[in-house]
């Protein structure tokens, strides 16, 4: 019997589990559908065929299908919606940040949370970034934002970034953000808490707080801001 890892819904029917495996004295992970049965007081039956992966190479597979759905995504035929299945925020996991003026860069926060943001470690490093509208405020005019564009992150911590992006987001406003770190794939789900009114070298400078992150996010996170300090 192997180990059960997780699984992930695949219709109404029918889900994928995902398993740790022996085969031959190598671990492997196994991705195998199980089938509702309406005979089984509506358990799930395993089908006989499955994927088994070894664990050496799992790294590799996982970076193919991160490439695979970096350009799916980038061609329209996956919706950002889908991330809300993906990336959860974490019960209890706090998600202040200190607040800054993006064109005088004076602290707009409780003294509070100035004290708490001040400790965090943050990375300088500006890095090319996409970023895909998810939801705007209600207050905000008719005026259409844009769905998706590229620009640059920095000053980046597990509270929250800056972000420079050729258009002005509002106050309130979700993103679904992407970016490379080194190797790691960083996904996660951030709002707008302060936008400067006038752009500076062709872009507005926008301070975003994380609503949520992927586990490789804040994974890929850590690691950014612990070489900074080293």
């Amino acid at each position: 019997m192997g180990k059960h890892i997780g699984q992930v819904r695949r219709n109404e029917s029918e889900e994928i589990r995902v398993s740790l495996q022996e085969v031959h004295g190598e671990l492997h992970v196994e991705l195998r559908i199980y089938r509702r049965s309406p005979r089984q007081g509506e358990g799930y039956l395993p089908e006989p065929e499955s994927i088994i992966v070894p664990v050496r190479v799992l790294a590799d597979v996982c970076r193919v299908l991160e490439q695979t759905h970096d350009r799916l995504l980038k061609e329209g035929l996956v919706t950002i919606p889908s991330l809300t299945d993906v990336i959860n925020p974490e019960a209890g996991d706090p998600v202040t940040l200190q607040l800054v003026d993006p064109v005088t860069r004076e602290a707009v926060a409780p003294a509070a949370a100035q004290s708490d943001t001040r400790s965090e470690r943050r990375g300088p490093a500006r890095l090319p970034v996409e970023c895909h509208l998810l939801a705007a405020p209600d207050t905000w005019p008719s005026k259409p934002l844009p769905k998706q564009v590229t620009g640059e992150i920095g000053n980046m911590s597990s509270k929250g970034a800056d972000v420079w992006l050729p258009g002005e987001f509002p106050v309130s406003t979700h993103l679904a953000v992407f970016m490379k770190i080194g190797e790691l794939d960083f996904r996660g789900k951030a709002e707008v808490v302060a936008a400067a009114s006038h752009p500076m070298g062709g872009s507005y400078e926008h301070a975003v707080r994380w609503l949520s992150l992927s586990p490789q996010a804040k994974t890929a996170l850590s690691k950014l801001t612990n070489a900074t300090v080293k």
